[in-house]
């Protein structure tokens, strides 16, 4: 018997690495943070959050573990063709405990035939998929200006001559609200609510040597089948609009973006698919993002603004303002600092408003900002008006939340926190 089940498991072995051989090689890539610290009036760390919906200073800032695990490979080639398929999981906890259990989620799985013809579709591409799409961030923020993510299609990077041309169809919803359970997913009635986005892009149009244009478009369409009762549960139409330039500066780039949306459409191109089809709103947004690396001196700025009203309410103002510098002894050691600004006001109220510094020493692999992996010690202080402080607003969820409650202290006016953190992208 012992023989028998040795040599079932030497013939399942063999069998195994005869398949293996003709396996794609896979690339592992992703991106991963986590770090330690404390309130320095004693207890878990805590960060801090302003109120203007634009991101957040996320240096000597960040309180959780998040990680984004990709694996991708080449499955095929025919020709200049090849067959690719993209993968990510993800995931992260708030830190509270030692043993933390998250269901990591699948973020990304999709395909692509790269390079499917000729002329101006040499360089094209055909995807379809669940996929981070052509996103848009600005990193010192962690702000994305342009997220639309999900399941879609399409064909992206033909050659027009002057510029890329690329268009997704993608969808979000299927969903329906179910009281105090929050939301579910209609399967009695086929999808209560669901929305159609349609994404188009020209990119990298030259303008000889001041830089290049890209432009957005997201149209926004509901896509609901009827109800048991009989009805359609729609939600909004819209669109948003968006047109960045960017140029080469100090050795990294500066990036201008002005963006507009109206009703159903978020200015960051997502869907509003919770919306009715009677919603009605509008907003518009300037960004200015600058990144420099300059020898030993490299850093980021950033300044944002933006205006939004929803459904026919009042208007609401948002707007920051910060910058972060390192300085580097060598291509290991550096210090450095971050400093920020955040407010937000509505028609009728007072202004809200944070104020955030950090300084820091780092080890990281190599001189440029962009190096990574990076291992911080931080010191980071925040204060706050008394609208903000007032208003019960924290701007964050979990343990991400420093202002108004820190510690046990109601209504606080300021706090400070302290750590150690590890970046890193591969």
């Amino acid at each position: 018997m012992n023989f028998k089940l040795s040599a079932i498991a030497a013939a399942v072995a063999a069998a195994t690495l005869s398949a293996g051989a003709g396996a794609a090689a896979v690339d592992f890539h992703g991106y991963a943070r986590s770090g330690v610290g404390s309130s320095v009036d004693g207890g878990s760390m805590v960060c801090y959050w302003g109120p203007s919906g634009l991101g957040h200073f996320r240096l000597g800032n960040e309180c959780d573990t998040y990680f984004e695990l990709a694996f991708d490979a080449n499955l095929a080639e025919k020709g200049e063709t090849k067959f690719n398929i993209h993968t990510m999981i993800a995931g992260g906890t708030q830190q509270l405990n030692d043993w933390e259990e998250s269901t990591p989620s699948w973020r990304q799985m999709w395909a692509e035939a790269t390079n499917v013809g000729s002329g101006p579709l040499a360089t094209a591409n055909i995807w379809a998929g669940k996929r981070y799409y052509k996103r848009q961030d600005i990193h010192m923020t962690d702000f994305f200006y342009n997220a639309v993510t999900g399941p879609g299609a399409g064909l992206e990077n033909v050659d027009v001559g002057f510029g890329k041309l690329s268009y997704a169809y993608m969808r979000t919803g299927d969903m329906d609200w179910s009281g105090a359970g929050g939301f579910k997913p209609n399967y009695a009635d086929g999808g209560a609510k669901s929305v159609t986005t349609h994404d188009l892009r020209l990119e990298g149009v030259q303008l000889g040597g001041f830089g290049s244009l890209d432009f957005i478009a997201d149209i926004v369409s509901p896509n609901s089948r009827e109800n048991s009762d009989g009805k359609k549960n729609e939600s909004a139409s819209g669109y948003a609009l968006t047109a960045q330039h960017t140029i080469g500066v100090l050795g990294g780039f500066n990036r201008a973006v002005i963006q507009i949306a109206q009703d159903g459409a978020n200015l960051d191109g997502t869907a509003k698919w919770w919306s009715s089809d009677t919603y009605e709103s509008e907003g518009w947004r300037f960004l200015d993002h600058l990144v420099f690396d300059a020898g030993a001196w490299n850093g980021s700025a950033t300044f944002g603004y933006q205006v939004t009203n929803e459904n026919k309410g009042k208007d609401t103002t948002g707007w920051n303002l910060g910058g972060r510098v390192w300085y580097h002894f060598n291509d290991l050691y550096s210090v450095g600092g971050e400093v920020g600004h955040d407010s937000a006001k509505t028609d009728g109220q007072e202004e809200r408003s944070m104020n955030k510094l950090t300084l820091a020493g780092q080890i990281s692999a190599g001189k440029s900002f962009w190096a990574r992996p990076a291992i911080r010690a931080y010191y980071t202080y925040a204060n706050w008006n008394d609208a903000m402080k007032n208003s019960g607003y924290h701007g964050c969820t979990g343990r991400d939340c420093g202002v108004g409650v820190e510690n046990g202290k109601d209504f606080a006016s300021n706090g400070s926190t302290y750590g150690v953190q590890f970046e890193a992208w591969w």
